[in-house]
């Protein structure tokens, strides 16, 4: 046990020694040596060594302060209790000067905020100068979140702080790779949108205390329109896009769908109105906002509503029917068969139509312009010379026979008149049977065609008219009892002319013995024809072996394009489809050997016909527009559509448009219904021409009683 006076020296001592060690605790050593034994000892007042004490920290945060300890004393320790030392900067610091074996224990009391200060050695004793290693170091935290709102099978790249790439896809939750120290700032921004779509980062900033996990990424779709109008309307129509977002419509006006941006868009007829009515422009992908599509409506044109059509008496049977316009005037001409009042007689029946209304050119009684009113008329045909529309048909002689009949129509007098031929048939021999005939106006000249039995076989017949009274024949090869077939022994039918590149063209199908081919003939005006089919057994079919038939003709910019009814390999009818450039012929139907261009390739096709359609306004008449007589227009291009009737389990009108290269598209409504005004009613034989820049189509139509009807259409394109 101490003294006394022992006891009261060791208190002054430590007394000493605080306010040494407190005094020296805010001041921050300029220079002195770290770690043990950087300094020489120096002599205490009792002449033992003494020794300086220093800690040396770094790593601290600037605003930051870190509380170190000296220890607990113990019985040979200099310090008596815990003893603070503060410190706010990196940096070297003395705890004061003391004898040699003082004991030391520097601990961290108070750790800076958001950072964690380790001591290193930090327990010992003096026997030497002795610097104390502290170092500071920041917490790191995760930077997390999730990403909602994106496409299935899209990615998003975000990034923080301006770096740390993170490719995210698909709706889920993310967490950055590096992590942020405590006390600095995250950013988290879209680097990469997904295609399509916007993302917009939500609770994305601030100063890190902690984990972060509710960063969001709100994804959402680049919307555009897509709009266009309808026209024609005459009912209700249901539009829709992508098989969606239905859009109903009673009057014509305009329409508008959103789509996102990248994504498809299909634009569709669901429910048609009484008149089908087609898109144009409806598909594609949206990049921008869409305005040009556009939705036309055929226009019934036929004024008989429901029920009726064009017929001269709507309870009696109307097929063959023909259309007819000229080429220097506004008006459409139309033609058809139809059973009289009498009975079971055919009168060939005549309408003209002025883009408003239609009016009887037949003579409007009981009878149509049969030459003899009591035997049937049937297949007419109607072209011009240039300033006379002429009719053709077969009507029978009494016999069982075809006689085929030509008459021309007086404007002044609005009658036909027969005597231009003497009441004499264009047959070659009045005692065969005659059929299918069809005129052609080349240059002011007229040309008929039709086929005709000769006792042994059907042969292709053909006659000029010379503009006055005679009919003359300019297809014999050989004797008048032969036409143009490639085998005169041969049966050859439906044929048809067209004119092209200043020359006249024939085609017909004709029987090799094992099919029937598609024959092409070129005449040369000198009553010759050269074949330009190869020439040879076969014809221009698809497949040689198979039955081709019901040509028809139509000539776009510098081709010639021939369609035709020909059967597949799954014995169904196809429509197929070539052109011709004066050399060689090419398919543009897609040259499949199983489809053409049906809409459904599984089902028969047939009586196709091809026009031409020129687009452009009229811009002049001669007697300022009010009979459009010698019309011109104002023409910026030209288009070909195909007519024909396919099944669907009925018979359907079917109406497609040619892009100029092998692709069809269809512009009667698409779907597996075409044109018919009741698509569950029989159809008969289509025909086609353009008018006023718009294609008409007519066709047979039975009715709610049963009866064939004559039904006309306007095309909206």
């Amino acid at each position: 046990m101490l003294s006394k006076n022992k006891q009261t020296t060791k208190i002054a001592i430590l007394l000493a020694l605080f306010v040494t060690l407190t005094g020296c605790a805010a001041t921050e050593e300029s220079s002195s040596g770290s770690g043990s034994g950087s300094a020489s000892a120096s002599a205490s007042s009792s002449g033992s060594s003494s020794y300086v004490l220093k800690v040396s920290v770094s790593g601290l945060q600037q605003g930051k302060n870190v509380v170190l300890s000296s220890g607990q004393s113990t019985a040979t320790n200099v310090f008596t209790e815990n003893e603070a030392l503060g410190i706010t900067t990196d940096g070297t610091y003395s705890f004061g000067s003391f004898t040699s074996g003082t004991s030391y224990n520097i601990t961290v009391r108070q750790q800076p905020v958001s950072q964690t200060c380790t001591v290193t050695s930090g327990e010992g004793s003096l026997s030497d100068n002795t610097t104390i290693a502290v170092a500071c170091s920041s917490e790191s935290y995760t930077i997390s979140g999730t990403v909602v709102g994106m496409l299935s099978g899209q990615s998003v790249t975000l990034q923080n702080n301006s770096g740390d790439n993170l490719t995210v896809s698909d709706n889920t939750s993310f967490t950055f790779t590096t992590k942020v120290a405590s006390g600095l700032t995250y950013v988290v921004t879209v680097k990469t949108q997904p295609t399509g779509q916007t993302c917009t980062p939500n609770l994305n900033s601030g100063v890190v205390s902690d984990n972060v996990s509710d960063v969001s990424i709100i994804c959402s779709y680049t919307v555009y329109t897509v709009s266009g109008n309808v026209s024609g309307l005459s009912g209700t129509i249901v539009l829709q896009n992508n098989y969606g977002s239905d859009q109903t419509l009673t009057s014509d006006g305009s329409f508008s769908f959103r789509v996102a941006s990248s994504a498809k868009y299909n634009v569709r007829v669901k429910t048609q109105p009484n008149g089908k009515c087609t898109v144009s422009n409806g598909s594609g992908t949206v990049s921008a906002d869409v305005d040009n599509v556009s939705v036309g409506c055929w226009v019934l044109v036929d004024g008989g509503g429901s029920s009726t059509g064009v017929n001269k008496n709507s309870t009696y049977r109307a097929d063959n029917v023909s259309l007819h316009a000229f080429d220097n005037n506004s008006k459409l001409y139309v033609s058809w068969s139809e059973i009289s009042q009498y009975g079971s007689i055919s009168q060939i029946r005549v309408k003209s139509y002025d883009n408003s209304t239609w009016s009887t050119i037949d003579g409007d009684s009981n009878n149509g312009i049969n030459l003899i009113k009591s035997r049937n008329a049937t297949n007419p045909s109607m072209s011009d010379n240039g300033t006379h529309l002429f009719a053709v048909w077969s009507e029978d002689n009494g016999a069982g026979k075809g006689l085929i009949r030509t008459a021309v129509f007086d404007n002044t007098t609005l009658s036909w008149d027969f005597q231009n031929n003497n009441f004499q048939a264009l047959n070659n021999s009045t005692s065969r049977s005659a059929n299918n005939p069809q005129l052609l106006n080349d240059n002011s000249s007229l040309y008929a065609i039709w086929s005709e039995n000769n006792g042994t076989a059907n042969q292709i017949r053909v006659k000029l008219f010379d503009n006055s009274t005679s009919w003359n024949l300019v297809d014999k090869i050989g004797d008048n009892t032969t036409g143009i077939n490639k085998d005169t022994s041969k049966n050859a039918i439906n044929p048809k002319l067209l004119n092209f590149n200043s020359g006249v063209y024939a085609a017909w199908s004709e029987d090799n013995g094992s099919a029937s081919q598609i024959r092409v003939a070129k005449f040369d005006n000198s009553s010759s024809w050269t074949f330009v089919d190869g020439n040879s057994s076969t014809g221009i079919n698809k497949a040689t072996g198979k039955n081709a038939t019901y040509p028809t003709m139509a000539v776009l910019s510098t081709k010639l394009y021939l369609a035709w009814s020909e059967t597949n390999a799954d014995n169904r009818t196809q429509i197929r489809v070539k052109s011709y450039d004066g050399s060689s012929w090419s398919f543009v139907d897609g040259d499949n050997a199983t489809k053409g261009i049906n809409k459904d390739y599984t089902q028969n096709a047939s009586y196709p016909q091809l026009v031409k359609v020129t687009e452009g306004n009229i811009v002049r008449s001669t007697d300022n527009g009010t009979s459009w007589n010698n019309a011109t227009f104002n023409s910026s291009s030209s288009k070909l559509y195909a007519v024909w009737l396919e099944e669907n389990g009925n018979t359907q009108v079917r109406v497609a448009e040619f892009d100029g290269t092998s692709t069809w598209s269809f512009k009667d409504g698409d779907s597996f219904d075409g044109l018919n005004l009741n698509t569950a009613k029989i159809t008969g034989k289509p025909s086609a021409a353009a008018y006023l820049n718009k294609l008409i189509v007519a066709w047979s139509e039975t009715n709610s009683l049963g009866v064939p009807q004559i039904r006309v259409a306007k095309s909206p394109f």
